[in-house]
């Protein structure tokens, strides 16, 4: 079974379908990995062209810190899991804050500073995967797609700020899109099925262009060449309050991540060790040092890729390696980055909502190997789980409280949700039960 398990993961597939699956993750990821260079580029005043350049450094050094976890450094970092890096969403408040008050370098310097920091405390935060029983882990898998879902719906309805937000025509298009994914799901099987994703986005937009909701002005205005420069804005300032705030901010990265890397493991039938969730972090920590150096941010493993996984069935690492070498070459020919730009919101929207509903059911089947009979791990389940879609359900719950708070656990709820999820089980299973990580990973004991 072991070997099985390997194979899988490290299964080499023909080219043409690792390009057309590769494609795939890139596309689900594509809304959301050049979000942050727009909010950021636009709260901190950037013009058009610096913006530009933001989305262009992004999607080239999001490329390369995938292919450092998906293909890895021996010994030392890399998860070697069907995993997608993108920028981290968590620390885009200290990045503007830290933008207006002190400049874009100081951004950087907090980055690599940040970045740094994560490498050191890597082996350390390994080593709470031993709080990590499958009722925990279960409900943090559970926490993170609930959380991620608004995202989903909120893009179906037209995106933040649209003036056609919750617009019937873009609730009919995310309908039809979700009903196309749902019958190749239903009705073909294979290589077809792996890729649904793909062709409802595809549909979806050849059908919204007939109610003219895409536009390739966007595309006709790209270059087709450009190179990330390192620096672009200059050299790195390194204030140490900044660098200070940016590293407590990555740790609730650290804590996403390893939910993230849970739920790819058990996607591909992997068990996660502490030396996995050591590898895996430190490869983000060596991505956000990337991103500090060509422009970018700090980066995460993506939990909708992660819910992709779990819809295709497809868990070869070697598919997201693709994903990595086409979002390099995305980011030095902007013209074909743009065409992934022309996709509507309700249509992304749909895939997105069903990949982060995939991550939450696969936190519901890790949970079936929990006896619920004891009410101990009812209320781990139902006290994390509520607290952590509650946090994200109304998410001015903390506005009142210190702004270090809010960064911390106001952000959304996958961080208090899984800190309770874990304090909780220490409280009522310390008597019954304890973990133990081995070689082979993590696994429930009786004492």
């Amino acid at each position: 079974m072991a070997d099985e398990k390997v194979d899988r993961v490290n299964q080499m597939l023909p080219v043409s379908k690792l390009s057309i699956l590769g494609l795939q993750h890139v596309l689900a990821f594509y809304a959301g990995g050049i979000a942050i260079p727009l909010i950021i580029g636009g709260s901190i005043g950037l013009s058009q062209e610096q913006i530009a350049l933001l989305v262009a450094a992004d999607l080239f050094t999001c490329g390369i810190a995938t292919l450092i976890q998906t293909i890895g450094i021996k010994g030392f970092a890399g998860i070697q899991l069907p995993v997608v890096l993108g920028c981290a969403f968590a620390p885009v408040a200290v990045m503007i804050s830290i933008g207006n008050s002190i400049g874009i370098t100081a951004i950087y310097g907090s980055i690599i500073g940040a970045a740094i920091f994560m490498i050191l405390v890597a082996p350390f935060f390994g080593k709470v995967l031993r709080y990590f029983p499958p009722i925990v882990t279960g409900s943090v898998v559970t926490i993170v797609g609930l959380t991620l879902i608004p995202v989903g719906i909120n893009d179906i309805a037209g995106g933040s700020g649209s003036p056609t937000f919750g617009d019937p025509k873009n609730l009919l298009l995310a309908l039809f899109t979700l009903l196309v994914i749902l019958a190749v799901n239903r009705f073909f099987k294979g290589f077809i099925q792996s890729i649904s994703i793909l062709i409802g986005l595809f549909v979806g937009t050849i059908v919204s262009g007939f109610f003219g909701m895409v536009d390739l002005s966007v595309v006709a205005n790209a270059k087709w060449l450009s190179f990330v420069s390192p620096f672009a804005f200059g050299v790195p300032s390194f204030d140490l309050r900044a660098i200070l705030t940016m590293s407590v901010t990555m740790i609730v990265v650290m804590i996403e991540s390893t939910g993230t890397f849970l739920v790819v493991g058990k996607f591909c039938d992997k068990e996660i060790t502490e030396k996995d969730v050591v590898k895996g972090l430190r490869a983000e920590g060596i991505g956000s040092i990337l991103g500090g150096v060509f422009n970018s941010f700090p980066y995460t493993t993506y939990s909708g890729n992660a819910g992709l996984v779990g819809l295709t069935k497809v868990g070869s690492r070697f598919v997201v390696v693709a994903a990595g070498i086409i979002l390099v070459v995305l980011g030095l020919i902007p013209k074909f980055a743009a065409l992934a730009t022309v996709i509507p919101m309700p249509v992304l929207g749909a895939a997105m909502m069903m990949m982060f509903a995939m991550v939450a059911m696969a936190g519901v089947e890790i949970m079936q190997k929990v006896d619920f009979s004891y009410q101990g791990n009812l209320l781990i389940a139902a006290c994390s789980i509520g607290i952590g879609l509650g946090i994200t359900v109304v998410p001015a719950l903390f506005s009142k409280t210190p702004e270090l708070v809010q960064i911390l656990i106001g952000q959304n709820g996958i961080v208090l949700g899984s800190a309770t999820a874990v304090l909780l089980n220490i409280i009522f299973n310390h008597e019954k039960n304890h973990v133990e990580v081995g070689d082979t990973g993590y696994v429930l004991k009786k004492v």
